[in-house]
């Protein structure tokens, strides 16, 4: 019995440990021609993952809307571009609703630096992407809370605030690519009554061997 609470007590402890955790698809709309293999419309696709997410900046204009700004305790955006390994470490969300400008709604991902590409590090690099609403599109996120799941074709916002890009640095010259995202897929946490299971089956398992001796 006591083995039985203990593994229930540590799959309840697991909840502690918060993650967030997307898939994303998206297809490049510019090159510089550094990336082998790499073409307008070259279709790949990425991950992020960001544990223990921290609230760091949070606004609430007049109009009601809010501005809520997410960091990690530790967290990695990686893709796979056409045989092409990219990561990056420290990655951040922002997450935008109602806030009445050019704006409305928006989710924003941005790595930390260094980024690293096929196994070169760039101390300055940073893997992106920005997905907004025009004025007036208001219903696409609901709240400030991390989205738990973003459809990518609500997101009506011109090119030049909704797109991403794959950057050595910060100059002019700095962008490796730029792409549309096509998709994301939120991947859902478990629920505490799934952790719950995992902790516990496997000692309920020996407690029925332990009784059958």
């Amino acid at each position: 019995m006591r083995s039985i609470l203990t593994g229930a007590v540590l799959a309840v402890l697991s909840l502690s440990a918060q993650a967030y955790e997307f898939d994303f698809t998206a297809r490049v709309t510019y090159t510089d021609g550094s990336l082998s293999g790499v073409s307008n419309d070259t279709v790949f696709s990425g991950h992020f993952l960001g544990s223990d997410p921290i609230v760091d900046a949070l606004t609430l204009p007049a109009a009601n809307g809010s501005f809520v700004s997410y960091s990690f305790q530790s967290g990695e955006v990686t893709a796979n571009i056409a045989g092409h390994s990219v990561s990056a470490q420290n990655p951040g969300i922002v997450v935008i609703d109602n806030m009445g400008g050019n704006v409305e709604d928006g989710i924003d991902m941005a790595s930390g630096h260094a980024m690293t590409l096929d196994g070169t590090v760039y101390d300055a690099g940073s893997f992106n992407f920005n997905l907004s609403t025009r004025h007036g599109n208001t219903g696409v996120i609901q709240g400030s809370e991390l989205p738990n799941s973003i459809d990518v074709s609500a997101f009506d916002g011109p090119s030049s605030l909704t797109y991403g890009a794959l950057r050595r640095d910060g100059k002019q010259t700095g962008t490796i690519l730029s792409y549309q995202v096509l998709s994301v897929s939120v991947v859902p946490e478990p629920s505490a009554l799934a952790l719950m299971g995992l902790g516990l089956l496997p000692l309920i398992a020996t407690a029925r061997r332990r009784a059958q001796r």
